[in-house]
């Protein structure tokens, strides 16, 4: 479950994204091609989603993006399926049961920083970006020293992921940041009342209409900037229960997947060890950042895919190191 973030906390990173301008950003990518190339990562975190319910919708956005990319399927069992804990591991690689964080007030990330500090530390001249319709990832965003370059939350409660997936589409077609982060959580809002019911599904098609929003944009402006190497990193932070809500260690509340889009993943390939944890570790290295060794997650790009074929579900625990 979600606790709320303060009106002052809201308006803070309000003004903040209103304040910082928005300039697009560079960064060498490979030794071979590093001269030529520039390689962008962007993060869409479509929270309280379940994959089967996904293709069950029919969401014709990520599941072209499944088609062109590697998709994962595992289990975050035993880990914590509670909304802080899980993004909290999303943003810095490590698994709740090292990094202890339950609230993003404070120095919560002063042990473990988010991916944002991390790229800003060892390459200040990255852009950062994060648009958000939870206003808690804004907090999570904007910890650290130093932290995201801009920090954008989409707050009325009507209109939230439209408006999230229509600024995010325009961060990418105006500032082409080197690093962004979407946060869409209407689908997690409906799977609170139950992920059997038909708004839930409702909940996947609409905010699957802002992911294609996104992925156009990312798209029109890979043609137009040649140069630039686009990945596109999906996953939830947990899944729901038929009758409602997420906390507990059922099936369908510990179901996490990834989508992986980008030069660096085979279309149509399955790879069983993608997990949430690996997202921080996998846009470091995009970006050309040395992964820290005491992250829990790897890399997905320079993984190894293992032999599997059909279902890639993992036993609660594997292809990734539970302290």
């Amino acid at each position: 479950m979600k606790p709320q973030t303060s009106r002052r906390t809201r308006a803070a990173v309000l003004l903040a994204a209103a304040t910082l301008p928005l300039a697009a950003g560079t960064l060498d990518t490979t030794a071979a091609q590093a001269d030529s190339t520039v390689n962008k990562v962007v993060v869409l975190g479509f929270d309280g989603a379940l994959y089967a319910k996904i293709q069950e919708s029919g969401a014709p956005n990520l599941l072209k993006l499944a088609t062109q990319g590697t998709v994962g399927q595992t289990s975050i069992a035993p880990h914590a399926t509670d909304s802080i804990p899980i993004w909290a591991t999303a943003l810095t690689g490590v698994w709740d049961t090292k990094h202890h964080i339950t609230s993003f007030d404070g120095d919560a990330f002063a042990t473990y920083p988010t991916v944002f500090t991390q790229l800003e530390k060892a390459k200040p001249q990255l852009r950062t970006e994060s648009v958000v319709t939870w206003s808690a990832l804004a907090d999570a965003a904007a910890s650290g020293n130093p932290n995201v370059d801009v920090n954008v939350v989409a707050s009325d409660p009507n209109v939230a992921d439209s408006a999230t997936a229509d600024r995010a589409a325009a961060a990418v077609t105006e500032d082409a940041p080197d690093f962004l982060f979407v946060d869409f959580d209407s689908v997690d809002s409906a799977g609170h009342k139950g992920s059997a019911k038909p708004g839930y599904l409702d909940a996947i098609t609409k905010a699957d209409a802002g992911v294609g929003k996104i992925v156009n944009a990312i798209d029109a402006r890979a043609a137009a900037h040649p140069k630039e190497r686009w990945t596109i990193l999906v996953t939830t932070g947990t899944g729901n229960k038929p009758q409602g809500g997420h906390g507990g260690q059922s099936a369908e509340e510990t179901a996490n997947f990834v989508i992986a889009r980008g030069p660096g993943f085979a279309a149509g390939a399955t790879n069983g060890r993608f997990s949430i944890v690996d997202i921080t570790p996998t846009v470091l290295t995009l970006l050309g950042v040395a992964v820290p060794s005491g992250l829990d997650g790897t890399s997905m790009v320079t993984a190894t895919p293992p032999p599997v074929s059909g279902s890639s579900a993992l036993l609660p625990g594997t292809g990734s190191f539970n302290p």
